[in-house]
């Protein structure tokens, strides 16, 4: 795999430093330069990278991992039996909701009023930036969330409105309008090693903003497709630049305990009996050959499925019957943060959490050219898009050559709008497979597509798929600026393409 193992400590410290570090209630003589009350943005940045890699590598990786029909729930097990059967409540993400708050959010704030105060605007361009970034999550998840006033509590504001998604949405963009316009790429005043992601290359900052900005409209195609279309016309107008060959944003981990890929570390702490394979890309991925198949998933090691890649359909891993063996399916392989291995010791410790990938940021320009919203050839950028994913995981361009010239994967040259667009998506799902699960589901929310998903064999919601979680009971209790509460049932703003499913 084509990533650098980098050594991330925990900063867990250093993160509640700079939610205090705003104060200035303090005379001077009392500060003690050996425990200052400021955080610098040095050690702030990779705090803040670190805590938003948990939150999706661990929690929103495994809901995305059942939901996009990666992984089922193991037979064996019970961990995540509610959540393949849809039954989620308003305590089952509270904790995940405070953690991104107070955590990644606060602290990409921080850098933003601690950057400009002490002239280093770049960091306060990232802090905007991947504020921008984790907003849209959280209202991909939820909805309607806090968003012009969250954040602000130190004001004594502890009851933020919640912000409409659309609002949210044009709020984004906001974000990443000015955190591109604070970029400087000659000053000195840039990130070093502290910086996970691109080391302090700031035009690599530039292109990652442009390729967010450009799925953030995409995300809008439907819902107000005028938006979209303006909003990317006029990036390509200005001749904005996407992420490319080896530019991935990613946080690393290593085998070293406490500085492990949080998926793995949780594989270790319960269980590795839990996430096993879902039938559902078990099957398109042997339909089509696929090379990638042995990098996102194990082979079985017990019978009857010894050494072949074996699954479950969705959600029937409760229902099987006789003495069941976990190790008789799949499990996400370590290269995925799965767990370890007969011939792999370390498993997936040093799996990096991926945020964003050159393959993404090809299959997003695909799309743009489809609707004819951006310039370039769509066939191309589909096939670069797929090459990319085979290239970050080391796979030759032999393999790619023959797995693209396969009908049921080769770009529908003389086909529909819908036929183009359904192989763009799917392979974008399948390019995102055990590493960015939730932009999975939330793609196939927004879109449709891959129009092959399962309800879950035990759905508690009947013959619906889920499309959201719920507001956390902590929210619900503490403002009442809480929306009347959803169900799972209950489509996003931008989720108006789905027909039939819910």
């Amino acid at each position: 795999m084509n990533f650098k193992n980098k050594f991330f400590a925990p900063l867990v410290a250093l993160s509640a430093l700079a939610f205090t570090g705003c104060s200035k209630d303090y005379l001077d003589i009392n500060k003690d330069p050996n425990n200052p009350v400021d955080a610098s943005v040095d050690l702030v940045l990779p705090t803040a990278l670190g805590y938003s890699a948990y939150n999706l590598g661990n929690p929103f990786q495994i809901l995305g991992g059942l939901w996009g029909q990666y992984w089922t729930q193991g037979p064996t097990a019970s961990q995540y039996k509610p959540l393949d059967q849809y039954n989620v409540t308003s305590t089952s993400y509270d904790r995940q909701w405070q953690s991104v708050y107070s955590g990644p959010l606060a602290d990409f704030k921080y850098l933003v009023t601690e950057g400009m105060r002490t002239g280093q605007e770049n960091y306060a361009a990232i802090g905007k930036i991947m504020q921008a970034y984790m907003f849209q999550v959280m209202t991909d998840l939820h909805g309607d969330i806090p968003f012009s006033e969250a954040l602000d509590a130190q004001n004594g504001n502890v009851r933020p409105k919640f912000d409409t998604q659309d609002k949210v949405y044009d709020g984004l963009i906001k974000l990443l309008d000015e955190g591109l316009a604070l970029i400087d790429e000659n000053t000195a005043q840039h990130p070093g090693e502290d910086d996970f992601f691109f080391h302090g290359d700031m035009h690599l900052w530039k292109k990652f903003a442009n390729t967010l900005k450009l799925k953030i409209y995409l995300r809008q195609a439907y819902v107000r497709p005028a938006v979209a279309e303006n909003g990317i016309k006029a990036m390509y107008a200005a001749n904005a630049e996407f992420i490319d060959y080896h530019e991935d944003a990613f946080v690393p981990f290593n085998k070293e305990q406490f500085n492990q890929n949080p998926l793995f570390a949780t594989f270790q702490t319960l269980t590795s009996n839990n996430l096993l394979a879902s039938n559902t890309v078990l099957g398109y991925l042997g339909a089509t050959n696929d090379p990638r198949l042995p990098v996102f998933f194990t082979r079985a090691t017990q019978a009857p499925n010894t050494g072949n890649f074996a699954g479950i359909d969705q959600g029937n891993g409760p229902n099987l019957q006789g003495n069941q063996n976990a190790n008789s399916y799949s499990k996400p392989a370590p290269a995925v943060g799965g767990p370890i291995t007969p011939d792999n010791p370390i498993g997936g410790a040093e799996a990096p959490v991926i945020f964003l990938t050159a393959a993404e940021s090809y299959f997003l320009q695909a799309e743009a050219v489809l609707r004819g919203w951006g310039t370039g050839n769509a066939q191309q950028l589909y096939e670069d898009g797929v090459l990319l994913s085979f290239l970050y995981w080391g796979l030759p361009e032999a393999k790619y050559n023959l797995y693209i010239g396969q009908d049921a994967v080769k770009y529908p040259a003389a086909g529909s709008f819908e036929e183009k667009l359904e192989r763009v998506i799917t392979q974008k799902w399948v390019s995102f497979c055990g590493t960015q699960n939730f932009e999975a589901w939330t793609e196939w929310r927004r879109t449709g597509y891959p129009d092959f998903f399962t309800i879950s064999a035990t759905s508690s919601i009947g013959n619906n798929f889920p499309v959201r979680i719920l507001y956390p009971d902590s929210e619900v209790s503490r403002n009442p600026n809480t929306p009347a509460q959803k169900t799972v049932k209950d489509k996003l703003w931008w989720d108006v393409n789905t027909n039939g499913q819910n």
